[in-house]
């Protein structure tokens, strides 16, 4: 008659998409720390447990409980049944509520609704009336019951495994369920409302800002109200998708080059590849870069772990524990054999022309000369070749502002380290020409003695300005109409922005990749860097800033030939690659 009710929070620092996230700091206050606060205004549930694992790294879990007097269980990191199961035996449970420890809104009065109903309907499981909708999510009450006979006949599934109640809901005849009513107070559907990426924990920082509310005081409800008087705010975390309960996700392996003599469009690119992957895809990445360490800080800022290996071919399979996929970005590394090599499920590589591609699974390529050159006969390794592939470091700008300028806007671009010295190069070619545009030049972050550089390239004329500390590029894209740039990544994000631009190539492998861009009518080449005088600069920036029609249709050309999906299309690609392996992988064996 009177069951003891329980609370138990799954929680680990080793989730793929957003490591260490529930201790992450919300309003002041550690993620975990939201969820215990809730729980404890609940009139029904007597106890609060948290279920973590025993890996190291969930030690300052523990130490969390302890300082904050809830009870803590340790098991498995891959079995969270097997934890709920020591959680229930230790608390003495019989109404075991599951929490997520990413659900910082979570609304102890909701929550007793979901367990009243359980209780007065003799139900193992609970959920609301079909078709009622609900805000409200990381929570399900379930009886011990239940939770018995998932540990007796569904012990190993997998479902069953990570997520427990998600069997429940793909198996409903398993148990009883019971059906709470509508709780019209959260009946609305207003977006995310989990913290699983950076962006998600914006978000949440976002809402408590514009509620003036301090840790634990935001209610749901309010929240609820805040979103339809703002609803732009959803935009922070709109485009992270939501993991299934299917088996899916993972982790995912990127190593890449960066820094130095490498630049940094390597790292752009993988980037928004990381990022599609894990806010579109579920899956978790880890950065291993060969460079210089300047290179890991925007993998940081994107909320990525990276390491540094040691050389090109230095070890780097150990910066991830079992990855179930490999993403290659990289100049020099290892060889075709030690790619083969490696226990990786799944090795794709991006726009390599070297023979370490026929140790991968899945090729990307823009459709460039020295692809049609490619010999595949001796691999399985599957190309995509397209414009569609084409990944970018960044989204591009589709709508450019009009400039308030009485001249034309050129921006000079040279990667983010240019260690050839073309930056200077330029603002020495293009001094000769009448002040009659503005020329704004871009300083990245791996330049040798910026502050020296760009003092010089002002002093060089009163229409010259610097670009410094800039975290991306798209605002300058925007307001630009003409760009000269060092081929590479951001050759293509100029294209993808409808930005005209005249490309120096630093190598031959360059100048044919900017040939095509020509032929396609993006740009305009000047070939080999070390070809291309001061005059040859400095007349193809003057035809090209007073030729208004070709200019326009340079611009059409980029917005029709390069969409910018690239990296959302490459991670749809391989998740879907992947699932396809582990659906075959899943299928009995005929006998």
């Amino acid at each position: 008659m009177n069951p003891r009710i329980v609370a138990v929070i799954q929680a680990r620092m080793g989730s793929t998409r957003l490591p260490g996230k529930v201790l992450k700091p919300v309003a002041g206050k550690p993620l975990l720390w939201h969820i215990v606060h809730r729980l404890q205004k609940s009139k029904l549930i007597e106890a609060i447990a948290v279920a973590t694992s025993t890996n190291p790294l969930d030690d300052a879990i523990a130490e969390f409980c302890t300082t904050n007097n809830v009870i803590v269980v340790r098991g498995a990191e891959d079995d969270v049944l097997a934890r709920f199961a020591r959680a229930a035996e230790v608390t003495d449970a019989d109404v075991i509520v599951r929490v997520n420890a990413d659900s910082p809104f979570i609304d102890a009065e909701f929550i007793d609704h979901l367990v009243t109903a359980l209780i007065e309907q003799d139900g193992d499981y609970v959920l609301l009336e079909e078709n009622a909708e609900t805000a409200h999510c990381g929570v399900d009450p379930f009886t011990r019951r239940a939770l018995d006979k998932l540990m007796l006949v569904a012990r190993e599934d997998p479902v069953a495994k990570e997520h427990v109640t998600g069997y429940f809901k793909l198996h409903p005849d398993f148990v009883p369920i019971a059906r709470a009513k509508a709780y019209p107070k959260l009946a609305k559907n207003l977006g995310r409302l989990t913290v699983d990426t950076p962006d998600d924990l914006a978000f949440v920082e976002a809402v408590h800002t514009r509620l003036a509310a301090k840790a634990g005081e935001a209610s749901l409800a309010d929240l609820l109200l805040l979103l339809e008087r703002e609803p732009m705010l959803r935009d922070i975390n709109a485009h992270v998708r939501q993991k299934g309960i299917a088996p899916q996700g993972g982790l995912v392996l990127i190593r890449c080059d960066g820094g130095g003599d490498y630049g940094f469009g390597h790292v752009k690119r993988t980037i928004a590849l990381a990022r599609a992957l894990r806010d579109r895809e579920g899956l978790g990445a880890v950065f291993a870069v060969n460079g210089t360490p300047e290179a890991l800080v925007p993998i940081g800022a994107a909320g990525f772990a990276a390491k540094l290996i040691d050389g090109p071919n230095g070890e780097f399979l150990t910066t991830a524990k079992n990855p179930d996929l490999l993403i290659l970005d990289c100049r020099e590394g290892p060889s075709r054999a030690a790619i083969a090599a490696l226990p990786v499920p799944l090795k794709a590589t991006i726009d390599d022309g070297s023979e370490r591609r026929l140790a991968c699974d899945l090729a990307y390529y823009p459709p460039l000369p020295q692809v049609s050159h490619l010999d595949w006969t001796s691999s399985s390794c599957r190309p995509r070749v397209g414009w569609e592939w084409a990944l970018l470091g960044q989204q591009q700008v589709s709508e450019r502002p009009r400039s308030h300028s009485p001249c034309p806007t050129l921006l000079v671009t040279m990667g983010g380290s240019d260690p050839f010295g073309l930056t200077l190069k330029c603002a020495q070619a293009l001094r000769k020409l009448d002040p009659v545009f503005r020329a704004r030049f871009v300083i990245g972050p791996g330049f040798k003695d910026k502050n020296r550089l760009a003092r010089t390239i002002v002093g060089l004329s009163p229409n010259f300005e610097t670009v410094e500390g800039a975290r991306g590029l798209a605002t300058e894209f925007a307001t630009s109409d003409v760009a000269l740039v060092a081929f590479g990544v951001t050759a293509y994000e100029l294209a993808a922005s409808g930005v005209p631009a005249i490309y120096l190539g630093i190598s031959d492998d360059h100048v044919a990749s900017a040939s095509a861009f020509v032929k396609a009518g993006l740009g305009v080449s000047l070939g080999h860097m070390d070809k291309a005088s001061d005059d040859d600069i400095a007349k193809a920036v003057w035809s090209l800033l007073n030729d208004g029609a070709k200019r326009r249709q340079m611009r059409a050309a980029g917005l029709m030939t390069i969409d910018g999906a690239g990296a959302a299309r490459i991670a749809a690609d391989l998740v879907a690659e992947i699932n396809a392996r582990r659906e075959n992988n899943a299928k009995p064996v005929a006998l």
